[in-house]
């Protein structure tokens, strides 16, 4: 039971961190050392999702599954939960598409905000 219930948080966590691909390069609005950690999650979701790797998540959540007395699913975390129930499998491309390129507008929208107030003369006189 107990690795079924660390398969589900597994997931979870696994399930967080794809919106945070999707999203998190906004954090930068807020601090902008955000964006380093965010460009190397942007640079090995492409990894992942253009060559074979299997993501190490997956191949944990898949363990902990064997673990608990389940089959593990077949193929990627994503084709498991969410093409075919959160979107049609034929929109996969476009839908991965889209989400980097919110990542990339993100960063297009943190360095424009970091280079107007770059520009902004402050006024420190007492008067």
């Amino acid at each position: 039971m107990a690795a079924l219930v660390a398969a589900a948080l597994v997931a979870t966590v696994h399930m967080a961190y794809l919106v945070y691909m999707v999203f998190g390069g906004f954090l930068a609005l807020h601090r902008f050392a955000w964006i380093w950690p965010h460009i190397v999650s942007t640079v090995y979701s492409i990894y992942v999702t253009t060559t074979s790797f299997t993501c190490p998540v997956t191949t944990v959540e898949k363990w902990l599954l064997g673990m608990g007395g389940r089959a593990p699913y077949e193929g990627s975390f994503i084709a498991h939960y969410l093409r075919g129930v959160l979107y049609p499998a034929q929109y996969e491309t476009a839908l991965w598409l889209s989400g980097m390129a919110l990542a990339v507008v993100s960063y297009v929208v943190v360095l424009m905000r970091r280079r107007r107030t770059a520009l902004v003369p402050v006024d420190i006189s007492w008067s």
